[in-house]
């Protein structure tokens, strides 16, 4: 008994050495494949989210562009005592739709002027409308108008509707 007791003690003894784990630093591959699975998972929710809000702003750049033609349009009026449907007559370029840019070269809108004559107090009254471009194209809100007697209206998933809101 006295062999088994001493290679006991001996066993006990015996320090076994481990291993130590390594100094290196970083991240593992599972952990890189979470984050990447998380980031895109996010970017999959905010995306759409981020489009309808940009969508959203380029209608206010169509907006200005009805409102700034509107005035060059009340101003040739007051020099003419008529309107003009050509555009080209208050400084734009072309006489039918034309581009509202609102300071980018991009174009998401045309404007067009037209004639009124049926239903205005007016002896000569116009209608502006915009047409949407480029991405503005998938925008639920697919039509402005403004008039001489400053109705509002605009066109949203075909049904048109008084005021811009």
């Amino acid at each position: 008994m006295k062999k088994v007791s001493i290679v006991s003690n001996k066993i006990e003894n015996m320090s076994f050495p481990m291993k130590k784990k390594s100094d290196s630093k970083g991240f593992t591959l599972i952990e890189v494949m979470i984050v990447v699975a998380l980031i895109g998972i996010l970017a999959a929710l905010a995306y759409p989210s981020f489009r309808d809000s940009i969508r959203k702003s380029r209608r206010g750049d169509a907006q200005q562009g009805l409102m700034e033609i509107a005035q060059k349009l009340e101003n040739f009026y007051a020099r003419n005592a008529t309107y003009t449907t050509d555009l080209t007559q208050i400084g734009y370029t072309n006489v039918g739709w034309n581009n509202v840019t609102a300071g980018s070269s991009t174009v998401y809108y045309q404007v067009r002027v037209f004639p009124v004559t049926a239903g205005c107090a007016l002896a000569n009254c116009f209608l502006l409308e915009t047409q949407s471009m480029g991405d503005q194209v998938n925008d639920p809100v697919s039509r402005f108008t403004l008039s001489s007697t400053g109705a509002k209206q605009l066109t949203k998933n075909g049904v048109t509707k008084n005021g811009w809101k």
